[in-house]
């Protein structure tokens, strides 16, 4: 969050606030059109990247739909009554504030919001045709005349820092968005005669992808950490359960009799998720000999699971190496 928000800074007082940066932006602004675009129908965007997230997060829909909601209105918020333009370029044509794009700031907040609502091991798989269509959007606001490179830019960032505010992410992207902002910055300032509207393309759909790689790893707990394995746990214990959404319930683990000699113990471990159907947990079973289970069971397989989890006895359920559903109704 921290890297976002400092390479929104940067960019903004870089580029705005010098007569230098109005100078390269103000050459590099193509002549203004006033035709319709395609990029016109963020509007749309938004509406049906709510409904995905609704339809994909549900109960969890409220974090990406703050960072689609909250994005759009801090952007207006922000160019129309909080950050100014000075008049530091005597040549220049367009001196009203446009920075930060609000079609920018729509479209890659859109993508953002459903990359954090699908499973992390999906989150690349909606951010790299995001970036593309997000960093489209920037670069066809720049060769319109709608916008200056900046403007894009510092949407971008806008939106990165937002959600990882949201999540609660202050350390991540300490490197790759500010590299991005200074980078543009300096071939703005430096290559003036290059396209921007394709140094706008690259560099949005860089902190759009930079975003998804940063969640497709390990998320805060307790909010869409779905799926994967816990490789931490013993490797000689049978997975019986899959947690599938990260809510905390009670930890347990319980021992019964098969034979005369071993006993099947059960350990019902970190995340669960009550819906009004089902609850589902994560959890292991191994039977054990009556001098294996004292050891594990007396604290050190308590140890191993390290997170709460749920009570259950898989007694009457045949061999724990066929498997379990880990469910109960």
């Amino acid at each position: 969050m921290v890297g976002s928000l400092v390479g929104f800074l940067f960019t903004y007082f870089a580029l705005v606030w010098t007569s230098f940066g109005q100078k390269a932006e103000n050459a590099a602004l193509p002549e203004l059109s006033l035709q319709r675009s395609w990029a016109s129908n963020v509007d749309m965007a938004i509406i049906f990247a709510a409904l995905l997230v609704i339809l994909i997060a549900r109960k969890k829909a409220f974090p990406p739909l703050l960072v689609l909601g909250g994005s759009v209105l801090l952007a207006q918020v922000l160019k129309l009554y909080v950050l100014v333009r000075p008049e530091l370029d005597e040549d220049a044509v367009l001196v009203h504030n446009s920075f930060p794009s609000g079609h920018t700031t729509a479209a890659v907040a859109s993508v953002i919001a459903v990359t954090m609502a699908v499973p992390k091991r999906f989150a690349l798989w909606v951010a790299v045709p995001g970036a593309i269509g997000a960093g489209a959007v920037a670069a066809e606001t720049v060769s319109l005349g709608w916008h200056r490179f900046s403007d894009t830019l510092g949407a971008a960032l806008l939106v990165s820092t937002i959600a990882f505010l949201v999540l609660f992410r202050w350390t991540a992207g300490l490197v790759v968005p500010p590299a991005l902002a200074a980078g543009g910055v300096w071939l703005m300032v430096t290559y003036p005669q290059a396209t921007p509207s394709t140094l706008s393309g690259v560099v949005t759909a860089g902190v759009v992808l930079h975003f998804g790689w940063a969640v497709s790893g390990s998320r805060k707990p307790g909010y869409g950490d779905r799926g994967g394995h816990d490789h931490s746990r013993p490797e000689s214990l049978v997975v019986v359960g899959g947690d599938q959404f990260g809510d905390g319930v009670q930890s347990g683990v319980r021992s019964v009799p098969v034979g005369a000699e071993h006993h099947l113990v059960t350990v019902h471990s970190a995340e669960g998720h009550q819906t009004q159907h089902t609850r589902r947990v994560h959890g292991f079973a191994a039977v054990l000999a009556d001098g294996d289970r004292h050891r594990l069971v007396g604290g050190g397989l308590r140890q191993q699971c390290g997170r709460p989890g749920v009570q259950s006895d898989l007694a009457g359920h045949g061999d724990p190496s066929l498997g379990h559903d880990g469910s109960s109704r």
